[in-house]
Order: C-alpha cells, then structure tokens, then sequence
C-alpha cells in the first residue's frame, strides 16, 4: 500500500513541508478509526483546480477484512468536486462540518469532515469520519481527530496501538472530568472497588486509581503501566491531547490482561524447561564424545580411530545446536551462527602436520526451525570432514570456503575447497566405501526437501552447493 508521503508528491499540490506535517498523523490514523469506531478518510487538494485525492482510509477493528481490501483499492483516487462536496465546503471554510455520504444505492451513513491545517493554519487536508455511531459515542470522533493533531515519538508508539473489543475507553477533559466512559471501562473500574457512575465524577476526588489521569495532566506525557488489582491483571494506556502547550482532554484505554499475563508466564516456565532439556542433552552428548575419545585413545586400529572419529564429530555438530538453543527463547536457529562455529571446530581438530587447512566462512543470517538445522548441521559437518579428510591427502596446504546465503525463496549453502578434486576425491572414498555422501544426500533430500550437487572446479579443487526452499519468518 502507498504511504501518504508517496501519493501525495505523486498526485496532490501540496508542498513538501505541508506533506511533512500531514504523514506525521499517518501512524495515528488506525488508533482514530478504532477510536471514534468509524471509517477514517484522508482527502488532499488535487494537482488540478476543484479535485481531491484519497490519501488514507482506515477500517475500524471489528469490520470485515474483504471490506478493508475494498476500501485500499479506492486509496488514490482523484474525486471531482461534485462527488465530495462536503470534503471541498471543508477546504474552503477551513471549518469542521457535518452530513451524510451514499455509501450504497438509496442507503447514507454519518460524515463529519474536520479541517487539518498546516503550522499557518491553512487547510492542506481533509479528514472524514464516516459511519453510524451512538449519540453518546459520538464525543469520540472529536477526541479521534484531537489525537491526529499530536506529534508522535518513537516512545510514544505503545500508546497508539490498535483497539480491541476488550478495551475500555475513559475520556476526562482538562478540569480531571470524566466526560465519557464506555461499558467495558466501567465494568473494569468496578474491579477497582469504584462505586456509582463513572462519567461526570472527578478524578481528584476520586478514591480509584485514576491517578494516572492526574499525571498526565499534570505533566503532559502519556505513559503505559500494569495494574495488579487482587488477581486481576490490567494495562493502561493513558494518552493526554495537548494543543498550545495545555492538556484539553486525556484517553484512558483499559484492558484487562489476567488471562495474557497468565498465560506469559506459563509460557517463561515452558521456555526455562525447554532451555534446561537443550542444555543437559548438550551436556549428555558432550558426555558420549568424550567417552568415544577415550575409545580412539585405546584402540590401535587406524581404520577404527577414523570410524569414531567420524562418529564424534557427528555427536559434537548435533551438541552444537543444543548449544545454541539452550541459550535462545524461540525454536528457529540462525544456520550462519552453526556454520561458522562447526567450520571453525572441524578445521582446528582435524588439522594434521602434513597438511595445514585455513578456514574461510561468509554467511548472511538465515533462521531455520530446530530440527532442520540439526540435519543441516550434519550434512554440513560431513562436507567439512570429507573435504579435509579427502580433498587435501598429499597437499601441505588447504582452503575452505563455507557460505550461507539466501536466494529469492531458496537457502543455499556452499562448500568449496582447492583440494584434489572431486574425482580423485572420490575414487579414494569409494575404496574406504565411505558413509557419508550417503548420510548427506538423505538428509539434504528427505529432511531438507533440497538438492546437492557436486562440481569440479578449473583452478582445483570442489565445490558442494546445496539449495532448499527458504521462507522469511517473521
């Protein structure tokens, strides 16, 4: 979707710093919708004389998703003066006015329009509120188009969140009044033992804790906070709308929150648990490791030594992703984290005197769940083995070459060495009737639904690319 700065350099006559002004407010539109419980329309002056540009339009949270795609198809569309006569009386008079809007053949909604004025006070769009509404509702329309005028910090993001059917909402005006109060705000303030109606009672004289309400008026910052009440959880939002540097009204946005807050923490509890199972199944095949290398240290057998070795290094690249999850709170590892530590492990420990291997890793992050990156870590721990265990036999030097990178909808990770190459390479594994081509070709097709392909290089040496689909994860 096109942000208001975009649309209105392409098709509106406004300049750049009354375009400045009007996308500041472009962050609160989705909070004034929800708010005034109506559709919110953005008008700006067209390029031609007597025209008007769809700048935004805003749904509030309980309409239907097919209606909002509806509505963004419109957003861009240049309306003759005859089709919005109330939004150009607006531009003209510089004054909010009220009417109705066919919104379907023989059926009018509710518009009241609100002009929005730049630091000169001249007009530079329209705001449109639209639908049909309580009359005792209607105050918060006004109080949606009050918060449009406030400048909004990156601090100040949690405030203007959207609005959900579990939040009450309070409106107090500058005296500490409250001026309007919707049922699910006094069915929360009656859990805070407040007795009586809640709407025309003042809030220095009240014994509930609305004290919130006094600090904003009385410092002009809104804030955030939980209120522990007995066992009940609720969060408060409270938001003061200033204009010349004096607070005129405050929104206090209550939600009862018991049932998150529980569930947040039984969803910690669940998070140590899994971390402390990852960490003793790291310790426990930490265990296995160093019971094998006390095996190769006993045997005499060099083809033995090479079999265990091969079945250490597996256990320690399956260790390393325990690691990692013992130290993260969600199940997605970054494979680039795993790479570069499994390459930097294997270079170091199978290193020989006859043949020294240097290590070169280049990767980008790329997060994959738990499980596939345990079958990644292997596959990648037997293209590492093989190209220094293979790869270099009668070299006196090596290089390694790991990269991690994403393509499109497709990972791909490479490992390339200037060795012998791949067919040296593998007239050699084929006398040892080597397992781990093997192991790597089922768990890059079966587990990774990926391919993996081999190819000689010119200048020397292999390359082993495996590709697999890939989806960006939120």
């Amino acid at each position: 979707m096109m942000s208001i700065e975009e649309l209105c350099r392409r098709q509106s006559c406004l300049s750049d710093v009354q375009i400045h002004i009007l996308q500041n407010s472009e962050k609160l539109l989705q909070f004034a919708s929800d708010v005034s419980h109506r559709e919110v329309v953005v008008f700006v002056p067209g390029q031609q004389a007597a025209t008007l540009v769809m700048a935004a339009w805003r749904i509030p949270l309980l309409r239907q998703e097919h209606e909002d795609m509806r509505f963004q198809q419109q957003v861009g569309t240049v309306f003759p003066a005859i089709e919005v006569p109330i939004a150009i009386q607006v531009f003209r008079k510089g004054l909010p006015i009220q009417g109705e809007k066919e919104v379907e053949y023989g059926r009018t909604e509710p518009l009241r329009c609100y002009p929005f004025v730049d630091n000169g006070g001249k007009t530079i769009a329209v705001v449109a509120f639209l639908g049909e509404v309580e009359v005792t509702r209607d105050i918060l329309t006004e109080t949606a188009f009050m918060a449009l005028r406030v400048p909004i910090t990156l601090d100040m993001s949690k405030l203007y969140g959207r609005l959900s059917v579990q939040d009450g909402i309070i409106l107090i005006n500058c005296n500490g009044v409250v001026i309007y109060a919707d049922e699910m705000a006094e069915s929360l303030m009656a859990i805070q033992s407040h007795g009586g109606q809640l709407v025309g009672s003042n809030i220095y004289s009240m014994q509930s804790n609305l004290t919130g309400a006094k600090q904003a008026l009385a410092t002009r910052k809104g804030f955030v906070e939980d209120v522990q009440i007995g066992p009940i959880v609720l969060t408060r939002r409270v938001i003061p709308l200033s204009q010349g540097g004096k607070v005129h009204r405050v929104i206090v946005i209550l939600t009862e929150k018991t049932e998150l807050r529980r569930k947040e923490e039984e969803l910690m509890i669940k998070t140590s648990v899994i971390k402390e199972i990852h960490h003793r199944v790291k310790n426990n095949l930490q265990t296995v490791a160093s019971l094998l290398r006390m095996q190769m240290r006993r045997t005499q057998s060099a083809e033995a030594k090479a079999v265990l070795n091969e079945s250490l290094n597996r256990i320690l690249s399956i260790s390393l992703v325990h690691e990692i999850l013992s130290h993260h709170n969600e199940e997605m590892i970054d494979i680039s984290d795993v790479a570069q530590r499994l390459l930097t492990l294997l270079s170091q420990s199978m290193s020989g005197v006859d043949c020294h291997v240097r290590p070169v890793f280049k990767g980008e992050p790329l997060l994959m769940p738990s499980d596939a990156a345990t079958s990644m870590a292997l596959v990648m721990n037997e293209l590492i083995t093989n190209a220094i265990v293979h790869g270099f036999e009668g070299l006196r030097e090596g290089q390694i070459r790991l990269t991690v990178c994403k393509k499109e909808r497709q990972g791909r990770i490479s490992v390339e060495d200037n060795g012998i190459g791949i067919e040296e390479s593998q007239k050699k594994q084929e006398e040892r009737q080597h397992l781990g081509l093997t192991i790597v070709k089922t768990l890059v097709e079966k587990d990774l639904h990926g391919t993996i392909t081999f190819t000689k290089m010119s200048s020397g040496g292999t390359t082993a690319l495996i590709q697999f689909p890939y989806t960006e994860r939120g």
